[in-house]
């Protein structure tokens, strides 16, 4: 289905792909950002742009290799699609904050890796960023492990009082 139909033709797609997704860092302190980008199933540069020229058949796309937003390009279009090589984009939100801030009457839309088309509005960038902010800290795996830790010793006597090895 082409959603450029939907949402009109004036569109520009926005790939936010750091060095770090094709090549990533090397050490000890790299070491969390590499778990990180193999969980969230970061696809390739190149399945984002086929996945945004099928949908956008007749809109621009622009790839940034860091933070700097392309004005020009974003003054020109009315509707803006970021495409998230992720599932919840864990890099763009500066990147919309910047957007939302200094163009707030462009309409904002996002493409995940999954397929995924939806509308960014303020509602689901807070969405996306609590999920961001769970997804790299990983609060709720480490809450997970404490409690089994705590939980083990005490089903371990359990199962000895009973009589299991």
């Amino acid at each position: 289905m082409q959603l450029e139909t939907l949402i009109g033709r004036n569109t520009l797609g926005i790939l936010y792909f750091p060095a770090d997704y094709a090549h990533p860092r090397k050490g000890l302190l790299a070491l969390w950002r590499r778990h990180l980008l193999a969980n969230a199933a970061v696809r390739d540069r190149e399945y984002m742009l086929a996945l945004f020229s099928s949908h956008f058949p007749n809109s621009r796309f622009v790839t940034m290799a860091d933070e700097k937003i392309p004005a020009q390009e974003i003054e020109s279009a009315d509707n803006l699609v970021l495409l998230f090589p992720d599932s919840i984009g864990l890099d763009f939100g500066i990147i919309e904050r910047s957007i939302a801030s200094r163009w707030p009457a462009k309409r904002m839309f996002a493409l995940n890796g999954r397929r995924r088309f939806f509308r960014l509005d303020a509602a689901m960038r807070r969405r996306l960023a609590v999920r961001r902010f769970l997804e790299k800290s990983r609060i709720p795996e480490a809450g997970f492990l404490v409690l089994f830790m705590v939980a083990t010793p005490f089903l371990a006597l359990i199962d000895l009082a009973r009589g299991h090895r």
